[in-house]
């Protein structure tokens, strides 16, 4: 909007054909409800007279609510994905020119797999406390920090959680709906389109329609990581004993004896009611923590009652669990702080197959930034236009190629019909397509004895740490390594890169460079800033950059692949998402509007 020139030979320098802008914030409802529910569309139009916005400075605005499922199911501390928040129920995206005509701008499905890849390697503490602020997101809170030498989880906040209240100590009834808090979210819209820079002319669209189709809650909501069994095994809470006693006096639990109270340690920071992960109404079991062996109440189970901070001697206080009816355990729980206290609230219905949690999304409007031009800037552009001129606008978009691949397949190739002219990057997500109940999608499973499990996910953490066994609850939505040896592209008639890349460490315990520098340059290039590689396992991506700078790649015509060879040990079946970042054009012409991709 600013042209310089030169004066004379000085060097000093003027501007001129100067556009006096000004910008204001306006709001534009869903068209088509009120609320919604997981699987849901939502519609958003935005009028032509809005004529010109900021699209990068432009958020999505909602009320977000969870809700426990119905009775007989227990209650649990849950909240959406610690990484994604919000934007965790954004599934499919499509944008479409308005009037009669509805051009489709820009469709990417399964966009939160894609905002994950976003949030897990271009952040940073300050970009994480911003989207805890404004978004929904969790961060680590050094009121729930681990003291046995786990990793950090930003899944574990309870005092300082946005999505429930905690009952206060000693409060005598259940954890119901009433405790989870509405949470007010405001999303950056992570499509080309709405990212890119430039100012977008909407009178020139006859408007925008913004069409979004609502997750499934079983994949976005999430139990917190100091509750859940086969996550961070050293974050549980360590029982201490049944009667609070300090030292060797201190009671253990016998097998098979009635009990109705639980002493928690003060290991993990649990000092308070308010520090606990645990909520009343909430049935919880017994762990050993160091294997992984569940010393079972089944027959006799555990269900808080009420959760109080009692003196323990000294200046020592302890978190008391007490329950109305009497439990019993398979095994004797010893006082050594050998063993932990999980929550099987969900767990306990992976037999029935169903634990259903909802949440309810509300007051939804599109907050764009609106240019206004000085006045005869729009008629002079539309004369121009009409006597043969043409606007092209560019934006970096992508395009999702999703292929299914079996658990038995060792050596796969993927062909992928890319039909860009100028793509960018690509990024391919394996995520697991198994098929889990709800209970299992939530909990991650139940037995924690084998990796290769039916019931539970990759990924198994197997660095030596406190963390021990750490199964995925974000299966569908993140990426798996599976014990994969290496892989390589195919495309203008040669390998790419010349060599094989090696995985065989990422797969394992360990780290290949490769993979993380061929995944670095992808980013990049997708307009991703690398900041972080600090979740490459959690979230395995694997990446190619077709094109370096500023540069493109023409992949009309060609025969794209990617070859991938196991080790013949993977165990799941998996969806690959592969997304293609290319630039896109939308072509304005004085009779009517096109898309170039």
């Amino acid at each position: 909007m600013y042209k310089m020139s030169m004066v004379g030979d000085s060097n000093f320098w003027t501007a001129d054909d100067k556009l006096p802008i000004s910008q204001k914030s306006v709001s534009v409802p869903s068209a088509n409800g009120l609320s919604y529910s997981g699987g849901q569309r939502i519609t958003i139009e935005v009028p032509p007279t809005v004529e010109y916005i900021q699209p990068r400075e432009c958020y999505l605005s909602f009320d977000v609510k969870i809700a426990l499922p119905p009775a007989p199911a227990k209650p649990t501390a849950l909240q959406l994905d610690a990484v994604l928040g919000g934007q965790s129920v954004i599934k499919d995206c499509r944008i479409y020119s308005g009037g009669a005509g509805k051009i489709l701008l820009e469709e990417i499905q399964d966009m939160n797999v894609l905002t994950n890849i976003k949030y897990t390697y271009s952040t940073n503490d300050v970009m994480r406390a911003k989207r805890a602020l404004t978004e929904g997101a969790t961060v680590w809170s050094t009121d729930n920090r681990g003291t046995c030498g786990t990793t950090q989880s930003h899944q574990a906040a309870t005092s300082t959680n946005c999505w429930f209240r905690k009952n206060p100590a000693g409060f005598a009834g259940d954890f119901t709906n009433d405790n989870f808090q509405t949470v007010k979210c405001l999303l950056p819209i992570n499509s080309g389109l709405f990212q890119n820079s430039k100012i977008l002319p909407v009178l020139m669209l006859d408007g925008l329609v913004l069409d979004i189709i609502l997750e499934d809650a079983t994949r976005c909501v999430k139990q917190l990581d100091s509750a859940r069994l086969l996550t961070r095994q050293g974050l549980k809470p360590v029982f201490h004993s049944i009667d609070g006693t300090l030292g060797a006096a201190a009671k253990k639990v016998t097998a098979k004896t009635n009990f109705k109270t639980i002493f928690l340690a003060n290991d993990n920071n649990i000092f308070s009611a308010a520090n606990c992960p645990f909520v009343e109404g909430e049935r919880v079991n017994f762990v050993e923590l160091a294997t992984g062996t569940i010393a079972d109440t089944e027959a006799n189970p555990f269900v808080i009652n009420t959760i109080t901070e009692t003196p323990a001697g000294g200046t020592t206080t302890l978190v008391e669990l007490t329950s109305l009816a009497n439990a019993q355990s398979v095994a004797d729980i010893t006082t050594d702080g050998t063993f932990g206290v999980y929550s099987a609230s969900i767990s306990e219905q992976i037999a029935a197959g169903s634990y259903t949690p909802s949440y309810t999304v509300s007051n939804v409007e599109l907050i764009l930034q609106q240019l206004e031009m000085p006045e005869g800037y729009t008629s002079k552009m539309r004369s121009m236009m009409k006597e043969g001129g043409v606007m092209n606008y560019d934006y970096l978009s992508f395009t999702n190629y999703k292929h299914s691949q079996l658990s038995s397949d060792t050596v796969t190739n993927l062909r992928l019909p890319l039909n860009q002219s100028r793509c960018k990057a690509i990024l391919s997500v394996p995520t697991d397509a198994s098929i889990y109940n709800s209970a299992l999608q939530l909990s991650g499973g139940v037995d924690a004895a084998a990796a290769a499990n039916a019931k539970t996910y990759e990924y198994l953490n197997t660095f030596p740490s406190a963390d021990g066994a750490w199964y995925s609850d974000t299966s569908g939505m993140t990426g798996i390594s599976d014990s994969l040896n290496n892989y390589q592209f195919f495309y203008d008639g040669k390998l790419n890169p010349s060599r094989k890349v090696d995985c065989v460490k990422t797969s394992g315990t360990s780290i290949s460079q490769q993979p993380l520098i061929e995944l670095e340059k992808a980013l990049a290039q997708s307009d991703i800033i690398p900041y972080s590689f600090r979740l490459f396992k959690e979230s395995f991506v694997i990446g190619r950059a077709l094109s370096l700078h500023n540069g493109v790649y023409d992949a009309r015509g060609r025969d794209f692949n990617i070859q991938l060879e196991y080790d013949g040990t993977q165990n799941k079946n998996k969806l690959w998402h592969n997304f293609v970042a290319h630039i896109r054009r939308i072509e304005f012409k004085g009779d009517g509007v096109r898309v170039l991709v």
